[in-house]
């Protein structure tokens, strides 16, 4: 397997590609966790490539996790079921999805559009910026994503194809550990300078109830494949302006639970949200407002979602389903409580994590950070626990609004 590195990458791309009809050409390495930089790589070698003609992303996937080095293997096919996740989605819904130009499978090699006319959408919103259409355009992404993917609209023998090759045992099983059991990608880090949320980590991870649920969350992620999710989707993975977005990072794409891609993606508005309540650096009637707005799109994108969903199914469902009286009603009526589910773990285990969580790593303030990253523990563990009961997206949204009011009045 070739290596590809700033060295010897502008050789390799005029010798394997015709993307460039002039030199010479400029490389960037893009691949590093830097939150100031708004980067935040983790997995895989990264670079931009460019002249005064047009300028493309090279993306390698080398045979270990990149954050960790060679002592953490894992398998480089990823970037395979990456491209072809791109292409089958570039079909689905191409507004949403970037362009790919060239594959090399030997080498774990994809080129594909450069989306720096775009933003990284977690640090815009650590700026505070409003996005009017996100919710709309992420909503109908992940519908029809999941729809035109799932056996209500394909073949079975179809269906059944999609999961045989996009089986992606290592990046699921990652997953699969990491979103759901505590610890699982490393041991805790029990000298961290932040001894508050550790303690309060601590007390939350000791309840029974707690791992219980995370564990019936495991299980639905793991034995739940029902359409080609994402598997990664969070705001660092959307490239956005106020015109339109970009998903990008489809590494961990395999065949998972409606529910899985809007339950992860909400865990960061839930983080913004807990702090933005706490940056006291930033007017308070400015923060209130943008509490609101993030609140607002986590009702918005659940439901668009349930818009789109059943216009797909009105247009396209087989006849199969289209006559079962009520089944399309309980898919929905499991997905809310699945959606909250996966949102309270992913958030629950990334705030212990090794991993920096660049929603609260901007907070200057420890104090702050903190009184944030305690917030979201509190929402995340209530709406676990009782996430059969919020039988609607107005429910959820009272539900944070309410244990923001209590969390605040414990601290007077």
């Amino acid at each position: 397997m070739m290596i590809i590195t700033p060295d010897n990458i502008v050789e390799y791309i005029l010798k394997n590609t015709d993307l460039f009809s002039s030199e010479p050409l400029l490389v960037e390495d893009i691949s590093d966790y830097n939150p100031e930089e708004e980067l935040e790589g983790f997995v895989n070698y990264i670079y931009r490539v460019y002249n005064q003609e047009r300028s493309v992303i090279v993306k390698q996937a080398r045979p270990y996790l990149k954050c960790f080095g060679e002592s953490y293997a894992l398998t480089p096919l990823r970037n395979l079921l990456e491209h072809e996740t791109l292409r089958l989605r570039g079909e689905i819904i191409p507004q949403f999805t970037p362009k790919t130009f060239y594959i090399d499978k030997e080498n774990n090699i994809f080129i594909m559009e450069d989306l720096s006319y775009l933003k990284v959408m977690r640090f815009q919103l650590n700026k505070m910026l409003y996005f009017p259409k996100f919710a709309k355009q992420m909503g109908e992404y992940l519908a029809k994503s999941n729809f035109y993917t799932s056996e209500l609209y394909l073949e079975p023998e179809t269906h059944r194809l999609l999961q045989a090759s996009f089986i992606n045992v290592n990046m699921r099983s990652i997953m699969e550990n990491v979103a759901f059991i505590r610890g699982a990608f490393g041991d805790i880090d029990y000298n961290t300078p932040n001894k508050k949320l550790l303690n309060v980590s601590e007390l939350v991870w000791s309840k029974d109830e707690i791992i219980l649920e995370c564990h019936k969350m495991r299980d639905i992620f793991m034995k739940r494949g029902e359409c080609l999710i994402h598997g990664d989707l969070h705001t660092s993975n959307i490239f956005i302006n106020s015109d339109q977005i970009k998903i990008i990072d489809m590494e961990y794409t395999f065949m998972g639970p409606y529910s899985f891609d809007m339950g992860y993606l909400l865990a960061n508005f839930i983080s913004q949200f807990s702090a933005f309540t706490f940056k006291s650096n930033i007017d308070q009637e400015k923060r209130e407002s943008y509490c609101l707005y993030l609140l607002s799109t986590i009702k918005e994108i659940y439901t668009n979602y349930v818009y789109y969903f059943n216009q797909c199914w009105e247009k396209d469902v087989k006849d199969t389903y289209r006559h079962v009286k009520g089944y399309k009603e309980s898919i929905l009526d499991n997905f809310l409580s699945e959606v909250i589910g996966f949102t309270a773990c992913a958030n629950l285990n990334r705030l212990i994590s090794l991993t920096g969580y660049p929603d609260y790593d901007v907070i200057e303030d420890e104090t702050d950070k903190s009184n944030a990253q305690g917030l979201s523990i509190a929402i995340d563990q209530f709406i676990l626990l009782n996430r059969n009961k919020i039988k609607t997206i107005d429910e959820l949204i009272q539900t944070i609004v309410e244990i923001r009011k209590k969390f605040m009045e414990n601290r007077s």
